[in-house]
């Protein structure tokens, strides 16, 4: 691929928008763009983003050198399917649909036979805010390539593994904490409405991560495998606060069995009653105390 390299979008929603209006805003490039959904949206996007629409997905596999699927996860495996009898050999076929991992190897093995080479890619910020320049995790046995090329275009890749459904997979796993902070932050809200403190709760929050996100992670991660059972009581007082005022505990409920299974693992004892460092330490803790060999990882 060369400075010329032509892209063409399956799909043309807000991902596809933002991807290909960013990137012609900087280097001018030949972009043709398929979507099964026609509305005044499409149009509009077609227009602003300075692309050119093809009335099929044939048409837009026979004039890219790099196929940019950013179709619904739900949608990815089927969208696969139909350009695997198109794609030519030495063509890349970029799946960003963050869909789940073994749709991803379902897809590579859908490509696989048509010479052509499958990268698995993740978006991971939101499109409106850095647009091309989105963070973009990417994997498969071409990841370092497709990193390069884009990159060298303008865009934000970062390859990760060489197995597709790894860069989906992060994504996934990220959501765990991305999506679930959320629904923590409504329950900590309902609970101090009620008692008329939210001001004080989140500038309390604040203060818990002034010294950064990753010095969050290693000290919460590093004092709850030797402070367990010492959190596990003060859970169950949150529990009880929220059933009293009439807040479903949901998040704080799964929270006090997450730490019960913690404290199961006798950490405190394998550490000697010092906190790690770092997360690191606790991830290499499990490995050598067996929990992944003994399908231990799972609350019961």
């Amino acid at each position: 691929m060369t400075d010329s390299v032509s892209l063409g979008f399956i799909g043309f929603g807000e991902a596809g928008f933002e991807i290909a209006r960013g990137l012609q805003s900087r280097t001018p490039l030949e972009i043709t763009v398929y979507d099964s959904v026609k509305s005044d949206l499409f149009e509009k996007r077609v227009h602003e983003a300075g692309v050119k629409r093809l009335d099929s997905v044939a048409q837009v596999v026979e004039n890219a050198d790099m196929v940019l699927s950013v179709v619904p996860p739900s949608a990815a495996v089927a969208a696969a399917r139909e350009l695997a009898g198109h794609l030519k050999a030495g063509q890349y076929y970029l799946d960003l649909s963050s869909s789940f991992p073994d749709d991803m190897k379902t897809i590579a093995s859908l490509v696989a036979p048509t010479g052509a080479h499958f990268v698995d890619g993740a978006m991971m910020g939101p499109l409106p805010l850095y647009g091309c320049r989105v963070l973009i995790y990417v994997a498969g046995g071409q990841a370092q390539a497709v990193q390069a090329q884009l990159n060298h275009l303008g865009m934000n890749l970062k390859a990760i593994g060489s197995e597709p459904g790894q860069a989906s997979a992060v994504k996934l796993i990220l959501s765990v904490v991305t999506k679930g902070l959320g629904s923590l932050l409504v329950e900590m809200l309902l609970a101090a409405h009620h008692f008329k403190v939210e001001d004080a709760t989140v500038k309390a929050l604040i203060q818990f991560y002034a010294m950064g996100l990753e010095a969050a992670i290693d000290r919460s991660v590093g004092s709850t495998a030797i402070h367990a059972g010492r959190r596990i009581t003060e859970m169950e007082s949150s529990l009880r606060l929220l059933k009293r005022i009439g807040v479903d505990p949901v998040m704080t409920g799964a929270t006090v069995d997450r730490l019960k299974w913690f404290e199961s693992l006798g950490l405190a004892e394998y550490f000697k009653g010092v906190a790690p460092k770092g997360y690191k330490e606790v991830v290499d803790a499990w490995e050598k105390i067996g929990i992944f060999k003994e399908g231990r990882e799972t609350v019961e």
